[in-house]
């Protein structure tokens, strides 16, 4: 890591952020809200997939949100230019953006609505501009092209009224938490994982099952919210048990070789039940129903559950005996449009 990115991830006396955009896995938006305002922040605007947030204080950067997929700090904005080239030009060659660091950067860029440009030529206009105002070399991503892996990471969004430049202040994306080093088939995207957790209403001493733990995010997650619960998870895969029992080292989070349809708990010893079944994409689903009835044969009358389904798989739960569909939540991951349900006993 360049010694100016340590600076800035180490300082303590950083200035105090004017605006951050903090960006969203599509469907977690107004969780996301929620969290941000909880820790005393102003939402000043809202996009797909983004927020725009005024902090009270530096802690946004100290404690970022969990359900943040990524967090950028506004070194520019500007009126967004719409849809022809030439006034995109023209927008990003206005740009002053505030440069606080030297090295070799690269950029990113996404956008809504029709335009006769492409994500490219926003990120090579951008890193012009940055690469004049003395941010350094810039690094495209044309043609498949790879930045260095020290590069700066900048971020431009256009939202249809605003064109905003910022800069992460973090050496990865906030969705790569530095826990998870080993990962199997079907691991739950880290931020969604954080809004389960925050679904799941979690208490301390309350008894938290996942019985289809994968390499342990999602009960990682749960402990970042209830540190003193009693975390349980269950997974027929050894390989599984032993990724999460690796990312989880240290939590006190028990772990255990089981069957998600036989779990051998008792009737009504759990308070939660927060699990990713396989969706029969890359792993067999197995038995939905099957799972359904022991969860629900598990959970105290007033336990909840929290499920990611498969969008074909959310029908399952609705016909199945015994539950009550409190919410539902539409979430787009990886070209997928799975479900977060919270689902309690009848």
């Amino acid at each position: 890591m360049p010694a100016a990115r340590r600076r800035a991830l180490s300082s303590s006396t950083r200035p105090h952020p004017r605006a951050v955009v903090v960006r969203a896995t599509t469907g977690l938006e107004q969780l996301l809200e929620a969290e941000v305002t909880e820790a005393g922040h102003a939402v000043v605007d809202r996009a797909r997939r983004q927020l725009v947030v005024a902090p009270a204080d530096g802690t946004i950067l100290d404690r970022p949100p969990r359900l943040a997929d990524d967090l950028f700090l506004v070194a520019a904005e500007a009126p967004d230019p719409g849809p022809a080239r030439r006034d995109l030009e023209h927008a990003v060659d206005a740009l002053r953006p505030r440069v606080d660091l030297l090295g070799p950067f690269a950029v990113s860029a996404s956008f809504v609505g029709r335009r006769r440009y492409t994500r490219f030529d926003i990120e090579d206009a951008v890193g012009r501009v940055l690469a004049r105002w003395g941010a350094g070399t810039y690094a495209s991503r044309r043609d498949g092209a790879v930045p260095p892996p020290d590069a700066l990471a900048w971020r431009v969004t256009l939202d249809g009224a605003t064109l905003r430049v910022g800069r992460r202040p973090y050496a990865a994306p906030l969705h790569r938490r530095p826990w998870r080093t080993r990962t199997v088939v079907g691991s739950v995207h880290p931020p969604v994982a954080a809004a389960m957790a925050r679904l799941a209403d979690l208490r301390a001493g309350a008894r938290v099952l996942d019985p289809c733990c994968g390499a342990g995010t999602l009960l990682v997650e749960a402990h970042e919210v209830a540190p003193t619960a009693d975390h349980l998870g269950l997974d027929r895969d050894p390989a599984a048990v032993a990724a999460a029992r690796h990312n989880a080292r240290g939590r006190g989070i028990a772990w255990r070789v089981g069957d998600a349809a036989a779990t051998g708990l008792p009737s009504g010893s759990v308070d939660r039940v927060v699990t990713n079944p396989p969706w029969g994409v890359r792993r067999s689903a197995g038995d939905l129903v099957g799972f359904l009835a022991e969860w629900r044969r598990v959970l105290r009358v007033d336990g909840r559950l929290v499920v990611l389904l498969d969008e074909g798989q959310e029908p399952v739960l609705l016909e199945a005996p015994g539950w009550h569909v409190e919410r539902s939540l539409v979430l787009s991951v990886a070209g997928r449009h799975p479900r977060v349900v919270v689902a309690r006993p009848r």
